[in-house]
């Protein structure tokens, strides 16, 4: 399965990342909390940690990574705001940390105070640059939108791929975008099983208007192509 891109279809497909996805979290979370009781707090202001911590990290968030990221980004079609805003957030988390632990592990000099070190950066940058994300994102113009819980799900479990079935979205300026369902040029062998809108379902009839941004599920023949151009623009 080695490079198969990211849309392939699968058994068990949207558990298996839900699953993932709150393993992941929770690792993080777990990370955090255990890494963090290895940092005696009494010993920052004596070993200087605070003061090296909190200029590094300065340095690392204002002037090494919007470097970096200018360098890298140069060629990319990107506005202005759009590169301040992938400069900014270059959170740092549990991983620069659990390195930092490999340093007190060899026996490094001053290993304990650089471990420290390490430490406030990514404090800084979890507390300061997290905090600030929403902030600089509105300021840059980058949108953010809340995503609603969307606790109900309707499926269905097959024990062979089923031949047919084909998942769309409308986008904008296509030619289903402000068409109904029977003014739709899928053939007479295609019908539209189901419409969701905004997270709820659209009750479907030869008479239901298609917007920008609904999904829709068809059962067609073979001519998926023809069908798939419906639903695209340009």
């Amino acid at each position: 399965m080695r490079g198969a891109p990211r849309d392939v279809r699968a058994p068990y497909k949207k558990e298996i990342e839900r699953f993932h996805t709150a393993l992941g979290s929770l690792g993080e979370i777990v990370a955090f909390a255990m890494l963090g009781l290895t940092v005696p707090l009494w010993t920052f202001t004596a070993e200087g940690a605070w003061t090296d911590g909190l200029l590094l990290a300065v340095l690392v968030a204002f002037v090494v990574r919007p470097v970096v990221m200018a360098a890298l980004l140069w060629r990319m079609r990107l506005r202005a705001g759009e590169r301040v805003f992938l400069a900014f957030t270059g959170l740092k988390g549990a991983v620069p940390i659990l390195l930092g632990s490999y340093i007190v592990s060899a026996g490094v000099t001053d290993a304990d105070r650089l471990y420290d070190v390490v430490f406030v950066v990514v404090a800084f940058s979890v507390i300061v640059q997290g905090s600030l994300v929403p902030t600089v994102a509105r300021m840059c113009q980058v949108p953010m939108r809340s995503v609603r819980l969307e606790p109900w799900a309707l499926g269905v479990r097959l024990r062979d791929k089923p031949d047919g079935v084909v998942r769309h979205t409308v986008e904008d300026g296509s030619p289903a975008d402000g068409r109904t369902v029977g003014e739709l040029d899928i053939g007479e062998d295609t019908w539209v099983s189901l419409v969701v809108r905004e997270g709820g379902l659209v009750p479907v009839s030869g008479s239901t208007r298609l917007r920008a941004g609904d999904e829709v599920l068809l059962l067609t023949g073979d001519d998926t192509e023809h069908c798939a151009g419906q639903f695209t623009s340009g």
